[in-house]
């Protein structure tokens, strides 16, 4: 297992088209692109592929597109989290698993105010209605649910629980929750803080912009795995420089620009997100690409 879920993730963006429906063709296009640049597995609709604002038939759909390009090239694994209750997300699990995926995963119940037990509650639903390996998605600053460590741990108790996406800035309390529970598979979330993640215990990434520069977060994990630290960190200030760009635009549709300026056509993102950025915006945004990243900007030239 820790084999298999180690590496760079994208945490794949969904391309909608000007409808607002899933595009099969300009996801096929992202796909094929990601997987030319070498990357691990695919996190599909999570937060960056819009999965939240889809229906449970969406998702399925998405899942299904993707398994068919990646094939069993890739590891796979589906957020099944945000659906609106646990019947939806155990739906989700079970077609992850009847498709052939790899791996499911899951934010925590949010909006309400759950108790822990309630939160372990639909964990273990999720968790145990699959024989996939599952992963928690922690991330409070977005849901608002915070939970200690102690809190975490418990859910190691249940079966197919192999770890957890950990989308916090306190590498400290990551690893003492993988001290906690060292059978676990961590995944670093945000992508500004991949390197350092590697050095607290992470066996990989799952990010956004992780779709639109694959090569430099394959390259720090290839630099930190050879011991050559000084072209990681190299490697992650540039990635820094990106996240800062990114985030000044906005949200996924500034990523989808940023996949423009690749050559790749990540299509509109879907309301209440804004379509996509305005010409004026965008003209900005790229000029600014392109002197920071001349040499992923090739339909800039």
């Amino acid at each position: 297992m820790k084999k298999n879920f180690c590496g760079v993730y994208a945490a794949l963006l969904t391309p909608f088209d000007e409808d607002g429906r899933v595009d099969k063709e300009r996801l096929f296009s992202l796909l094929d692109f990601l997987l030319q640049r070498g990357i691990d597995g695919l996190y599909i609709c999570g937060g960056t592929g819009e999965g939240l604002l889809m229906d449970v038939s969406e998702r399925k759909l998405v899942a299904e597109l993707v398994k068919e390009r990646v094939k069993n090239n890739k590891v796979i694994i589906a957020h099944v989290g945000g659906s609106l209750n646990t019947k939806n997300g155990i739906e989700l699990a079970r077609h992850a698993e009847k498709i052939g995926l790899d791996g499911v995963s899951s934010v925590p119940p949010f909006y309400y105010s759950f108790s822990f037990r309630e939160i372990f509650t639909y964990y273990q639903s999720l968790a145990e209605s699959s024989s996939l390996p599952f992963f928690i998605y922690y991330i409070p600053a977005t849901t608002r649910v915070s939970l200690t460590n102690e809190e975490i741990a418990r859910l190691s108790t249940i079966r197919n629980i192999a770890g957890l996406k950990y989308t916090s800035p306190d590498f400290y309390l990551l690893q003492e929750l993988l001290l906690r529970c060292p059978e676990w598979i961590a995944f670093s979330g945000p992508d500004q803080m991949f390197l350092p993640g590697l050095t607290m215990g992470v066996s990989g990434c799952i990010g956004s912009t992780q779709n639109v520069l694959p090569e430099i977060f394959v390259g720090i994990y290839r630099a930190f795995q050879s011991g050559n630290i000084q072209q990681a960190m190299k490697l992650q200030r540039r990635i820094t420089q990106a996240v800062s760009l990114l985030h000044r635009y906005g949200g996924m549709e500034a990523w989808k620009a940023a996949l423009s300026f690749r050559g790749i056509d990540a299509g509109y993102c879907r309301p209440p997100h804004r379509l996509s950025l305005v010409k004026e915006e965008l003209a900005r945004f790229s000029a600014e690409w392109k002197r920071l990243f001349p040499e992923y900007a090739e339909a800039l030239d």
